[in-house]
């Protein structure tokens, strides 16, 4: 009899001893995505957090104005130029007030109608092109506001010459 005592000790401390290891343990999982686009056409923000993030417009006492958000875009068509529009008038809204934006991407203010922003010998390389969102007028109501900026980018080709 004594010796299933002595066999079932060393067990039951083993066990207790695996339980005291799994009560110690930490597991995480992290999420993971990654985009690698055409070598031929892609628009892609130099810093993500431009898209992924909210961007900060809010007033500015010392100047007056609204914060302006400033970044860049990589831009490439190896055949042909980059075209831009906005889907949608780009706008801060607080309840029934609303602000309207500027947005302009490599010098030029885009609209909803697709113009030219990047040319055919630009974008034949990476061309890097400066994007400033701005707030319009100088009269702002108190408020917070939200808002966004839908931009299309399409790749066209070069115009055949006769």
């Amino acid at each position: 009899m004594f010796k299933k005592i002595a066999i079932a000790a060393p067990l039951a401390l083993l066990a207790m001893s695996s339980t005291a290891f799994a009560a110690g343990e930490a597991s995480h999982s992290i999420s993971l995505i990654a985009h690698v686009p055409t070598n031929g056409f892609y628009v892609v923000p130099t810093d993500p957090d431009l898209v992924n993030k909210d961007q900060d417009m809010s007033y500015q006492p010392t100047t007056g104005k609204m914060a302006d958000v400033n970044g860049f875009f990589d831009v490439r068509n190896n055949n042909g130029s980059v075209h831009a529009s906005l889907e949608s008038l780009p706008k801060l809204v607080a309840g029934n007030t609303s602000i309207d934006l500027q947005v302009m991407l490599n010098n030029k203010e885009l609209t909803l109608t697709p113009q030219m922003v990047v040319g055919e010998s630009e974008s034949d390389v990476n061309y890097r092109a400066p994007l400033k969102i701005s707030a319009k007028g100088s009269n702002f109501q108190p408020g917070d506001y939200t808002g966004s900026v839908a931009m299309i980018f399409d790749a066209v080709p070069p115009v055949a010459s006769n």
